[in-house]
């Protein structure tokens, strides 16, 4: 079973998003601080990662280049209000995709689904080489 956190300062789409996962059987939590997000994805206790890339607390550019070193092995998912701003940043980075807020139950399940799919296919590379 996938183990995902989102981390967000919307607490309502959070929670309606945490919802979601754990309707389909995610281990699932979240957090508002990238602190924690950081800290997790590094010890390796996330396989994928949500994060609200327009946080006020969150530099988007740092927070993406902080994820790939710290957690190179953990897909990640960015939420952002206009994420044509990011599309640069996301095509340097291994960002599997940016969803605009308000992001809906179904559209981020299924990115979820397609970044858990990606990073299954990256892993299964990796070891055979």
């Amino acid at each position: 079973m996938a183990r995902i956190m989102i981390c967000d300062e919307d607490k309502a789409m959070t929670d309606e998003l945490m919802v979601a996962l754990r309707a389909a059987k995610y281990e699932a939590v979240s957090c508002g601080q990238a602190n924690t997000l950081l800290s997790e994805a590094n010890a390796g206790q996330m396989d994928l990662v949500a994060v609200g890339l327009d946080n006020s607390s969150c530099c988007a550019e740092c927070a993406i280049e902080m994820i790939a070193q710290l957690a190179p092995h953990v897909a990640v998912i960015g939420l952002h209000e206009r994420p044509s701003d990011l599309m640069r940043t996301a095509a340097r980075t291994r960002l599997t995709a940016i969803l605009p807020r308000p992001v809906s139950a179904a559209t981020f399940m299924y990115a979820v689904a397609r970044a858990l799919e990606a990073h299954q296919a990256r892993s299964s590379r990796l070891l055979t080489n």
